[in-house]
């Protein structure tokens, strides 16, 4: 997908200050880019697919093995679509001014992630879709709170692919038990 220069409108939105070791809310008011946003979320995906495969060998089941497996390149195809989103996104796009935040710090969330040995494929799924839960809520808050609407429906589609990539994990995760 290409993000067009129709987003170039100016709006009010804060998100979490990158730090080295993840994010941070700041205490004031920090100003941040749709840039800064993007590039939060793709490292977000980065961090999830290396807590996925860091959990691999703590698991028993074959197939609590796989569906890790499988949710770890789930992840590095995400973080790889949204750095070329960043990169397709128009200088006025990637330039707009946010300063609203996300409520909950999701990359300390995912770097926390721990699953018993005993895991079974529904846990791991209950377990994602709540991670994936808390990006679409957080996403489409900040949409909702936005002034401008063409911000707003940036971080709606934003929400809305989010949304997508759930249905589709539990999904397949049936078919995964149909097997």
């Amino acid at each position: 997908r290409t993000i067009n220069d129709q987003f170039v409108a100016v709006s009010t939105c804060q998100l979490p200050i990158l730090a080295a070791g993840g994010c941070q809310e700041g205490g004031e008011m920090r100003f941040q880019q749709i840039k800064d946003l993007m590039l939060y979320l793709e490292q977000l995906h980065q961090q999830q697919g290396r807590s996925y495969g860091r959990l691999i060998p703590q698991v028993d089941g074959e197939r609590s093995r796989m569906l890790l497996a499988y949710l770890q390149g789930r992840e590095d195809a995400a973080a790889a679509h949204l750095h070329d989103y960043r990169e397709q996104m128009g200088s006025g796009v990637k330039e707009t001014w946010l300063d609203q935040g996300f409520g909950v710090d999701l990359l300390a969330d995912c770097q926390c992630l721990a699953l018993p040995a005993g895991a079974q494929p529904d846990e791991i799924v209950t377990l994602v879709s709540r991670q994936e839960e808390k990006l679409v809520g957080e996403l489409g808050r900040l949409a909702r709170e936005c002034p401008t609407p063409d911000t707003a429906a940036l971080l709606a589609s934003l929400a809305s692919m989010a949304q997508s990539r759930l249905t589709r994990l539990v999904h397949g995760a049936h078919r995964l038990d149909d097997l």
